[in-house]
């Protein structure tokens, strides 16, 4: 069984590999669903491809936007120029860009996106004759519908287990392009779901009514996050092989947490000690930014009784450590600032399920120069003095 995390970046995917991905996916420059990500250059993905490799994961390519006619003979220049590089899987939403993969003769497996809002055996039976190895099921299909499925089929069924869910069916979404001219399905999403709406009759414009009570914001189209922690073993023994994080625009500290959680709990899934962590996992997962987590796309706001969706955020992510070897005094990346004397908390990669997360006081800060100064800035590499050794990968934050 597999878990598959996003990566936004080659300092994403590191973390994510060394926190317990089986694969990672990642996009390109061009021609995936996250335009707003940095994504990766050629060079980067060269990088990530050997990164991943040493530490015998599997990377995944996507090509998984929707090829208007104009945006052709790009993508076919696009896919030559990722053609030699040696990725296990790419993966596709719209059959145009399978159909450039196979005239290129790009020989690697293929996965289908969720895009294609895969329901029932006779699509997958259809995608597997066009070449395809595993189909991300639609976000829509319920649980009793893979427990019919898997058994008339015999490619792997991957889906996703955590993350941000899209009110739209499928994911393919018009509302950014209607109100902004931001193409969801070219990867331009401008989350207009996620935007504060009010209700005005139109004979008294300057009247803003609210829908729900609520004196801030209507959020009718703002959709609850995935959460499948506790029925992961369900769907194991619903014959699911992959389960995927959604979350590439997400932080380091994000991608690295979800990751080792759900790497555990699949390790222990049919055992005793399942039910011995899941409190841990469940604090855990609450310990990233979120929004209140539904087991269910179809619960998701309790039988139409709508509630207010805001984005849960209990602490911030400050930085990891960069150096080698257990030392009290290490190479630190910042993300927020760092000052002496905080209080900071670390996470680390669960093995052997040992928990080492600990808590570490900070007692001097220097510069890459060795002086000593007063705070370590966002984006700022630095020396830290804790109170204590620090082990490798630590990944720190900070309770808000």
């Amino acid at each position: 069984m597999k878990i598959i995390a996003p990566a936004g970046n080659l300092e994403k995917l590191k973390f994510a590999v060394l926190y317990g991905a089986d694969e990672v996916y990642l996009g390109g420059e061009l021609f995936n669903l996250r335009t707003q990500s940095k994504n990766f250059s050629l060079n980067d993905l060269e990088k990530a491809i050997d990164f991943a490799h040493q530490h015998q994961r599997k990377i995944v390519f996507l090509l998984n936007s929707f090829l208007h006619e104009k945006s052709i003979p790009e993508a076919e220049k696009f896919i030559l120029s990722i053609k030699k590089l040696n990725f296990d899987a790419l993966m596709v939403s719209d059959p145009g860009m399978l159909a450039l993969l196979k005239k290129n003769q790009v020989k690697k497996n293929i996965h289908l996106s969720t895009q294609m809002n895969i329901l029932n055996h006779l699509a997958l039976h259809f995608w597997e004759e066009q070449g395809i190895d595993r189909i991300v099921l639609a976000r829509e299909t319920t649980l009793d519908e893979i427990k019919q499925i898997r058994p008339q089929v015999n490619l792997e069924l991957e889906i996703f287990c955590h993350g941000a869910l899209c009110i739209a069916y499928s994911g393919r979404c018009l509302l950014s392009r209607y109100l902004t001219g931001r193409n969801a399905n070219e990867g331009d999403c401008s989350q207009s779901c996620r935007w504060n709406y009010s209700l005005i009759e139109t004979k008294r414009p300057n009247n803003y009514l609210d829908i729900i009570e609520d004196n801030n914001s209507t959020e009718i189209l703002s959709s609850k996050d995935l959460c499948l922690l506790e029925r992961l073993e369900a769907y194991l023994e619903a014959g699911i092989n992959s389960f995927k994080i959604e979350g590439r625009m997400k932080s380091l500290y994000y991608t690295a947490n979800v990751t080792r959680v759900y790497k555990q709990a699949i390790h222990l899934a049919g055992s005793k000690d399942f039910k011995k962590f899941l409190p841990f996992w469940q604090k855990e997962l609450d310990l990233v930014s979120h929004r209140p987590y539904t087991t269910d796309l179809f619960n998701e706001f309790d039988n139409l009784k709508f509630t207010k969706i805001p984005y849960i955020k209990k602490v911030l992510f400050m930085g990891y450590k960069i150096s080698s070897g257990s030392q009290s005094e290490i190479l630190f990346k910042a993300f927020n600032p760092v000052y002496p004397g905080d209080q900071l908390e670390a996470i680390f990669p669960i093995i052997d399920n040992v928990i080492k997360d600990k808590s570490y006081k900070v007692k001097k800060i220097y510069d890459e120069a060795g002086n000593e100064i007063e705070i370590a800035r966002p984006a700022q590499t630095c020396l830290i003095k804790f109170d204590q050794p620090v082990d490798d990968q630590a990944i720190f934050r900070k309770m808000i």
